[in-house]
C-alpha cells in the first residue's frame, strides 16, 4: 500500500476505534451541590496533613468501617497558622457556599489509645470569612460535632475553602478518630 493511502486509512481505523470505545464510557453524574461536601471511608486518605500532624487510616474497633485516628505532636498554641488536618473543598463548592449558612459536622469520638481530651475544628476560606477555630470535648462513643456560620463572599479572587480539625491541643500524641466530614447548606 502507498504512504499516501496508509497513513489517513490508519488515522481513520485508530479513530473509529477510539470513537468505538469511548462509546461504552458511562456518563459522568454531575455534582448536585445541594448535597453538600462529604468526606468518608476510604475517602479519608485525601486529608491534607501539616507538619507535626499524622493520620492514619484504620478499621475503627466500635463500627468495623474504615476512619482515621489524627493525632498532633505541636501544641497548637506555638504551631504556625494552619488550618490543621483538613481537606480542600473544590472550587465548585467554594463559589456555591459563598453568601450561605454552612453547617460544618464531624463524626468524631475519643481514640482508642490515649484519646484526646478536646479538639477543634473550623471551616477556613481564603479570600472571604471563616468560622474560626470552635472547641470541642469528643465522647468516647461516635457523636455528631458541628458548627455553623455564614460565610460571606469573596472580596477579589478565590483562594480555597478548607474544612479542618485539630485532634490534640496541647500536642502530647493523643488520639481523635473521626469517620466522617461533611459541610452544607442550611439556608
Amino acid at each position: 500500500m502507498k504512504d499516501f493511502l496508509f497513513y489517513p486509512l490508519s488515522a481513520l481505523i485508530i479513530g473509529g476505534l477510539i470513537a468505538y470505545a469511548l462509546s461504552f464510557a458511562e456518563e459522568s453524574a454531575e455534582l448536585d451541590l445541594s448535597k453538600g461536601f462529604m468526606l468518608s471511608g476510604e475517602d479519608l486518605q485525601y486529608l491534607q496533613i501539616p507538619e507535626r500532624l499524622e493520620f492514619s487510616l484504620i478499621t475503627d474497633s466500635q463500627t468495623g468501617t474504615i476512619s482515621a485516628a489524627l493525632t498532633s505532636n505541636v501544641n497548637k498554641k506555638t504551631a504556625p497558622p494552619s488550618a490543621g488536618i483538613s481537606v480542600r473543598l473544590g472550587p465548585e463548592y467554594e463559589k456555591a457556599f459563598e453568601g450561605q449558612t454552612l453547617e460544618m459536622t464531624v463524626r468524631a469520638r475519643a481514640g482508642d489509645t490515649s484519646p484526646s481530651p478536646a479538639f477543634q475544628m473550623g471551616y477556613f476560606s481564603i479570600g472571604a470569612n471563616s468560622s474560626g477555630w470552635k472547641d470541642y470535648t469528643p465522647s468516647a462513643e461516635y457523636r455528631d460535632y458541628s458548627l455553623r456560620f455564614k460565610k460571606t463572599v469573596a472580596a477579589g479572587e478565590r483562594g480555597g475553602d478548607f474544612a479542618g480539625i485539630w485532634p490534640d491541643l496541647d500536642g502530647l500524641g493523643r488520639t481523635l478518630n473521626i469517620s466522617a466530614i461533611t459541610v452544607k447548606i442550611i439556608d
